[in-house]
Parts: structure tokens; sequence; C-alpha cells
């Protein structure tokens, strides 16, 4: 059922997707962060090879500097290509962009004077950026898009995030819906799922999760079609 929601969500796509954009983050979650991940969505079988995604600290020991860069591969026949990291992502305040023409290294200061600008961009362009903010008071972000632990009405920081509907990109907090924290969606877990949130969909369309009535009636239908095979 689930994976029907999934792809229904997915075809609510609309003109104002990005050519390629990161899609769905997930840098802390409840428990060991087994199941953290980046998800990138382009065009079907898109060779996403030539980017990276640069993860970027904004706590304020160390802003602006690069802590890890990573390199996709080949988008899915729907487009979507996730980087598995488990227990990598900072889980504080962090900048993840999406850069091609990367010719940088780890551990370089991005921010030398640690004013919010990056003074060092050794790539030729950034397609997609967005941004975990924990309310730390010196902390930087360098995403228009940056998500703070009251961006959707919450008061935690944002542990994952999807964008609502698959690809829509307006540089905006608005295109982002915060997943469960608690895992619904991965593996493993059962959540906590609210309405409101999004499920964790690592590699395939991003969904809300389903208000209580949509639950319940799915259950039902569920229900009845076993009671019919018996």
């Amino acid at each position: 059922m689930r994976t029907c929601l999934a792809i229904a969500a997915g075809l609510l796509l609309t003109t104002q997707t990005h050519a390629v954009v990161i899609n769905e983050f997930v840098a802390n979650h409840t428990g060991t962060d087994t199941n953290e991940f980046i998800e990138l969505f382009g065009a079907p079988t898109q060779d996403f090879s030539n980017l990276r995604v640069l993860e970027i600290e904004g706590d304020s020991t160390s802003q602006g500097v690069l802590d890890r860069v990573y390199t996709p591969g080949v988008a899915d026949a729907f487009g979507f290509f996730s980087i598995p990291i488990n227990n990598q992502l900072e889980n504080g305040t962090v900048t993840l962009l999406l850069v091609e023409g990367f010719s940088g290294t780890t551990a370089t200061d991005l921010d030398t004077n640690n004013d919010g600008v990056l003074d060092v961009t050794p790539w030729t362009s950034i397609l997609d950026s967005v941004a975990v903010f924990d309310g730390g008071s010196a902390d930087l972000t360098y995403s228009p898009a940056n998500l703070t632990p009251g961006f959707d009405g919450g008061t935690f920081t944002v542990g994952g995030a999807s964008r609502i509907p698959n690809g829509v990109d307006t540089d905006t907090p608005g295109d982002w819906v915060r997943n469960d924290f608690d895992g619904y969606g991965l593996p493993g877990f059962t959540g906590t799922p609210d309405p409101g949130e999004a499920a964790n969909t690592p590699g395939t369309f991003n969904s809300l999760v389903p208000e209580p009535a949509t639950l319940a009636a799915l259950g039902f239908g569920l229900g009845a079609l076993l009671r019919r095979r018996r």
C-alpha cells in the first residue's frame, strides 16, 4: 500500500522541477544512524557521476569547513540515485551543496572569515543546496533552503527531509517536509508517523504520511481482501 501511495505522490511533479536536485536526505534518526542517505533526482538513467555532493560544517567551531565529498552514479529508470552514508552526516548544523566541476579537497575552509559567505569555491556551478540549522547562536548555513527547528512549526532539529512534491525547487524551506524521525518507511523501522510529516523513502518517490482516515481505509480494504481470499 505504501508503495502505491509513494508512486501517486511522485506523479504530482510540476513544471517547477530542477534539472537535478537533492530530493531527500536523512542525517539523523532514532537509534544508531544506520540508514543515512542523500537522494538525488533528475532525468531517468541520467549519469550523475560528474556531480558531487558536498557536506559543509556549520557549527561554531569550524564554520565553512568541507567535511565530506560524495560521488553519485547513474539514476534509475525513474531518475533517482540514493547515496548510502551510514553514520557520516553531521547531526548538527550542516549544509549540503550539489555542485559540478568540483576540484577541491576535504578539510578546506570555504568560509575563511566566517561571515556566512563562501569565499573559496572550487566548483564551476552550484546546482542545488539545502541546510539544517540546529539553533546554535554562532552557527552558519550556506543555502537559502535553511531548515531551522521551527521551519514547519516544529521545535526539534530536522533529522531528515523530503521535497514534496518530488523535484520542486524554489530555493526556499517551503519545498521541504520534515521526515518522520523514528524511521517510518526505513527497513526494520515501524516509526511514529504523524500527518504533516514525510515518510523516509530512499531511492523512490517521496510521500507524505497518510492521514489517519486514509490509513484506516487502507487497513479496512486490506482486511476485506484477506477475508475474501480465505
